[in-house]
């Protein structure tokens, strides 16, 4: 083989080199870039953008206030010498940081992060990926921010203490960013077993109510000044708790800047220790969470199904012809169709931890407050139909997204001789059914607690909200099939709708409202308060021919809809 050479012997894998590793993030920061922006050229977007904006100032309100809280907080006990108070500031800033984790969720992308996992990445660089593509969720800026905020008050204070206490503090700050990012992500595991969900749900309603009665119960804010009995019951609470609150990381970071203060250079030097430590362990565990997932492991209730339970195909059949006849003999009369979307309605309803949240909670605040009310003697006509009006933004706000927990097998409505009149008439029928429970349980709790409303205010109450139901039902199923958003029980969220519709929710129950307190307004002025019942009843007869008109139209719309309800509900 005259005239060739032998090329030069080369390693079959070169090695990584760190400018190929830089190159990766950068595209995944692009990545992340093109989504945000992308995500307003969509269909829609342009609506969504208006929603954020209008939204965004309200929660700026509301992360300002404890944000500001931290800065003047730390500044006043550090100025005033008493600084073994400081542990209320870092376990507020804790506090605040798992509420915002609870409460806004981050937002949602259009393709699943462990997808990366196809690419030549090694697992450092996953971890790595993972711990900084949420960096910019809500509670990290928030709390990062009022962990600045605290900073500076301690350095106005006594600019002395500025080296150690930032040090600390972005140590308490890391801390506070991998113990989320653990805490979410082994949640979620526990998630995708159905029991494991069911228990969840459970624990975080009554969680939430929970914090709910404590912080009507002591807070000086709802007591007027007779708190003063409580207090010694909470200083005991108190030093019961302290001793181990001081070994946990708010502790522990408000110790060590404390003895730092003291001229207790040890105890500030072994506290900001144990706070590396419980930095380590944070990201210790969530990185074994992600090696399990870098290695493959799916999370979904159908792989971790135990073998006892899953069904053999002999039995499966015999079941699902048990089950047909079942719906064939319906007892009310309804037609198969209908009764089995019932059925799944209900399921949905077990499985998901805000629509039960969203039935609840409303009617245990109502409860709260009601108590007080009748203590205090207090409580107008008019305290009836604005708790109902209060419930009804908890349930109503759910049918703004009827598919969403339908996901992938919105398909099968497609393909499959169902019409979406049935399945959206059941799901519409369940959300009714809430909104009559909990009228009558709100209605139970004033009796009990308050004082019973007049014949004339329950009757006209349950017009308007027959009213506020049959338009919110309309408007949502229109806005169900034009925004629709996939539902993940698996994965810890509370947006549930899209922005736009949630927007619309609220919108929709306020002008109801407003609608029904002018027309109690007139009829009051003209001296015919029983006119308010016919009036109101016209209107939720208007209500009701607007519902059935939209719901003979939503195979259609759905029709002219199916691409883009299957690009967001089939998404992986």
């Amino acid at each position: 083989m005259a005239g060739l050479t032998e090329a030069p012997s080369q390693p079959p894998n070169p090695p990584w080199t760190s400018a190929q590793s830089r190159a990766q993030f950068a595209a995944l920061a692009q990545l992340r870039l093109s989504i945000f922006r992308n995500a307003f050229r969509r269909k829609g977007g342009t609506g969504e953008l208006i929603a954020r904006i209008l939204i965004f100032p309200f929660l700026a309100i509301i992360a300002i206030f404890p944000i500001l809280g931290a800065g003047f907080g730390a500044y006043v006990l550090v100025s005033t010498d008493r600084l073994a108070m400081l542990y209320a500031i870092t376990w507020g800033v804790f506090l605040l940081w798992q509420l915002v984790v609870l409460n806004i969720s981050p937002p949602g992308l259009s393709f699943d992060i462990n997808t990366i996992i196809r690419f030549p990445l090694s697992f450092p660089r996953y971890l790595t990926a993972r711990l900084f593509f949420g960096l910019l969720s809500a509670a990290n800026v928030i709390g990062t921010l009022a962990i600045i905020a605290a900073d500076i008050g301690i350095g106005v204070a006594r600019p002395s203490l500025v080296p150690w206490a930032t040090l600390v503090l972005i140590v308490f700050a890391l801390a506070n960013i991998f113990f989320t990012r653990m805490a979410i992500t082994w949640v979620e595991r526990w998630l995708s077993t159905r029991r494991a969900s069911e228990i969840f749900t459970a624990l975080i309603i009554f969680g939430s109510l929970g914090f709910q009665y404590l912080n009507l119960t002591f807070n000086p804010a709802f007591h007027h000044g007779h708190q003063a009995s409580k207090l010694p019951l909470l200083l005991k609470i108190f030093n019961r708790v302290r001793p181990v609150a001081d070994l946990l990381p708010p502790g522990l970071a408000a110790t060590s800047i404390v003895s730092s203060a003291q001229g207790r250079h040890l105890t500030a030097i072994a506290s900001l220790l144990g706070l590396v430590a419980f930095g380590c362990l944070f990201l210790a565990v969530y990185a074994w969470r992600m090696h399990r997932e870098f290695r493959g492991e799916n999370l979904s209730q159908v792989s971790h199904q135990p073998a006892s339970t899953r069904v053999p195909p002999s039995q499966r059949i015999t079941g699902l012809q048990s089950a047909t006849a079942q719906l064939t003999r319906s007892p009310l009369s309804l037609s198969p169709t209908l009764s089995a979307c019932l059925r799944k309605e209900l399921l949905y309803l077990r499985r998901n931890t805000n629509q039960l949240y969203g039935f609840i909670a409303p009617v245990f605040m109502v409860f709260l407050f009601a108590t007080r009310m009748g203590a205090s003697g207090t409580g107008g006509s008019l305290v009836f139909p604005a708790a109902v009006a209060y419930s009804l933004l908890g349930v109503s706000i759910l049918s703004y997204n009827g598919l969403g927990m339908d996901g992938p097998g919105v398909q099968f409505y497609f393909i499959s001789p169902t019409r979406l009149r049935d399945v959206f008439l059941a799901k519409n029928l369940i959300g009714f059914l809430l909104s009559l429970v909990e009228f009558v349980l709100i209605f139970g709790v004033l009796v009990f607690s308050a004082r019973t409303p007049s014949p004339l205010i329950a009757l006209a109450t349950l017009c308007w909200l027959l009213f506020a139901t049959f338009t919110n039902g309309a408007i949502g199923n229109l806005r169900s099939l034009s925004a629709p958003k996939k539902i993940d029980l698996s994965k810890i969220s509370r947006k549930q709708t899209s922005q736009l519709s949630a927007l619309i929710a609220l919108g929709v129950v306020l002008a109801c409202f407003g609608i029904g307190f002018a027309i109690v307004l007139l009829c009051r002025h003209l001296g015919q308060p029983w006119l308010t019942i016919p009036i109101l009843l016209g209107l939720a007869l208007a209500a009701f021919i607007f519902y059935i008109r939209v719901l003979n139209r939503l195979d259609t719309i759905a029709l002219n809809h199916r691409e883009a309800i299957a690009e967001e509900l089939c998404k992986t």
